[in-house]
């Protein structure tokens, strides 16, 4: 599907909802001349586009810091490696003694 650019801005939630739930994609035109795409986020990973592949990562990555924000607000700071740590030595205890 071919889209002016202006008629794409008035019309913008209705393309996404058809490239999102009808897997279009949409070709967006300057004088007749294609200028960029809309396709979904499905099409854009088959694509192997790179961007995208970052993009995610990075909103994985906000995730997490937000996440760990949330943890040090409720003061459960603890690293993780320092947790496994103590596991990891009080299995060896429980090894060595027995138990």
């Amino acid at each position: 599907m071919k889209v002016n650019i202006r008629k794409a801005r008035e019309n913008f939630s209705e393309i996404i909802n058809r490239v999102t739930a009808k897997g279009e994609r949409v070709i967006l035109t300057s004088r007749d001349r294609p200028k960029a795409a809309i396709v979904s986020l499905k099409d854009a990973a088959a694509i192997g586009d790179r961007s995208m592949r970052k993009a995610k990562r990075l909103h994985q990555l906000e995730k997490i810091r937000k996440m760990r924000q949330k943890l040090a607000r409720k003061r459960l700071t603890d690293d993780s490696l320092e947790a496994l740590g103590k596991i990891r030595e009080e299995r060896v205890e429980e090894r060595s003694s027995g138990g």
